[in-house]
């Protein structure tokens, strides 16, 4: 039995995906251990993407918290085998919900935005769901959203 991270970004809450979404998991066999509804802050934006950040930028930093910023996001820990981390990521789709494939949580509901889309327009590009890619991922993610639960 295993355990991931994934949230709900603000596009997917401003357009009422919840519960579709889990949907996908659901019929997976995949379970809901929590989840909470959240405001986003500063803190934890920068916490959260602290590596991607440090790679790309004070920029980038800028394009997460205006996307992020005092919106609401929903927090979740799924369960489910022990390659959940993985099956998850399949289920979500590819980063850029263009290439995405149709079957996935992206491309089904990603509205097709791109990275080229969304460099022209000065944003990141709006996929609706992180999903942590590692076991330490989901430890240090979870220690930022969900503290209270104990790994």
């Amino acid at each position: 039995m295993g355990i991931t991270f994934v949230m709900l970004k603000p596009d997917a809450v401003q357009r009422g995906l919840g519960y579709d979404i889990m949907q996908y998991f659901k019929k997976n066999g995949i379970s809901i251990e929590c989840f909470d509804v959240q405001i986003a802050t500063e803190d934890k934006i920068r916490r959260h993407y602290e590596e991607v950040i440090a790679k790309y930028g004070e920029e980038f930093a800028q394009h997460m918290l205006d996307m992020f910023l005092n919106k609401t996001v929903v927090p979740i820990i799924l369960s489910g085998g022990d390659d959940i981390i993985a099956q998850v990521r399949r289920i979500v789709g590819a980063t850029e919900p263009a290439k995405a494939e149709k079957g996935t949580i992206r491309g089904d509901l990603g509205l097709g935005d791109s990275y080229a889309r969304s460099v022209a327009e000065g944003r990141v590009v709006r996929n609706l769901i992180h999903a942590s890619d590692s076991p330490e991922a989901v430890k240090r993610e979870i220690s930022i959203w969900l503290p209270k639960y104990k790994i």
